[in-house]
C-alpha cells in the first residue's frame, strides 16, 4: 500500500446467497481528505462502508488503515481507530446524551471518567448540542441524535470517520444541521468517507467523488469534473436524475 494512505481498500469483493453485491472494489483515502460515496439504491455503497470495518466481513480483498490490514483477529482495536455514524443514530435510550456520548471512551478506550466528561463536552459543543448534555435521545429531534452520535463517534478520536447515509432517516428540515457539521468537519480535515445522497455536500465538502454501480466504480474523480463533465454516460444519468428531483 502506499505509505501516506490512512486508509487502502484494495480488490473487495462480497457476495450474499450467490449474489454478488461488491466487485472487486478499491480506493485510498489520505489524511484529511474526504471521499463521497455516491449511486443508486442497490449499488453496494453502505456495504462497502460496514466491509471497511468489519461491521460485514468481506469475503475477499484486503484493508488497511495506517498501513496496518484490517483483519477478525484486531478488528475491536481497529474500530476504536474508525468512527461510524449509522442512518439510524444508534443511541441508548436509557443514557443521557453526556454518557451516550462519553461512554464508549471509558469501555473501549479505557478513558477516565472525568477526562471522558471532558471530551463529551468538548464534542456536544463541536455539534452544537452542549445544552442538551442531561437530555435523553428520546427528547431530541432527529437531526439532533443524529449529532450526538457525530460527537460520540469524534470523543473516540478516530483516524477516520465513516458515514452510512446520515441524513436519510431525518425529515428534509432536519438535515441541514446534519449536513452543516459535516461540512464543518470537513474544513476542519476531518479524514472521512461518507455515503450520501445529499449532492450540495457532496459538491462543497469532497476531494474526491465515487460513483458505484452494480458493486463496482463506475466513475472517480473531483466535484469539479463528475458533476460538470463526466465521461460515464451511468454517471451523467444518475447526475441528471438527482439534479431532476432535486
Amino acid at each position: 500500500m502506499a505509505d501516506d494512505l490512512i486508509l487502502d481498500v484494495q480488490n473487495v469483493t462480497k457476495a450474499y446467497d450467490g449474489l454478488a453485491v461488491l466487485k472487486g472494489i478499491g480506493f485510498g483515502l489520505r489524511k484529511g481528505e474526504t471521499k463521497v460515496l455516491i449511486g443508486p439504491s442497490g449499488s453496494g455503497k453502505s456495504t462497502l462502508l460496514r466491509c471497511i470495518n468489519y461491521l460485514t466481513v468481506p469475503d475477499a480483498g484486503r484493508i488497511y488503515l495506517n498501513g496496518e490490514e484490517v483483519l477478525d483477529a484486531n478488528i475491536d482495536a481497529m474500530r476504536a481507530r474508525m468512527g461510524f455514524v449509522f442512518q439510524d443514530f444508534n443511541l441508548f435510550s436509557h443514557l443521557t446524551v453526556l454518557d451516550n456520548v462519553r461512554i464508549c471512551q471509558i469501555k473501549v478506550n479505557g478513558t477516565d471518567k472525568e477526562t471522558a466528561i471532558r471530551r463529551a463536552y468538548r464534542e456536544l459543543e463541536r455539534v452544537g448540542l452542549e445544552e442538551k448534555a442531561n437530555a435523553y435521545p428520546a427528547e431530541l429531534s432527529g437531526g439532533q441524535q443524529q449529532r450526538v452520535s457525530i460527537a460520540r463517534a469524534l470523543a473516540m478520536d478516530p483516524d477516520v470517520l465513516l458515514f452510512d447515509e446520515p441524513t436519510s432517516a431525518l425529515d428534509p428540515e432536519l438535515t441541514g444541521e446534519v449536513v452543516r457539521v459535516m461540512q464543518q468537519l470537513a474544513n476542519e480535515g476531518m479524514t472521512m468517507v461518507v455515503v450520501t445522497h445529499e449532492m450540495s455536500f457532496a459538491r462543497q465538502a469532497a476531494d474526491e467523488i465515487i460513483f458505484m454501480e452494480n458493486g463496482h466504480i463506475v466513475e472517480q474523480g473531483a466535484p469539479t469534473a463528475l458533476f460538470k463533465a463526466a465521461t460515464n454516460e451511468r454517471t451523467r444519468a444518475f447526475l441528471n436524475v438527482i439534479a431532476e428531483h432535486g
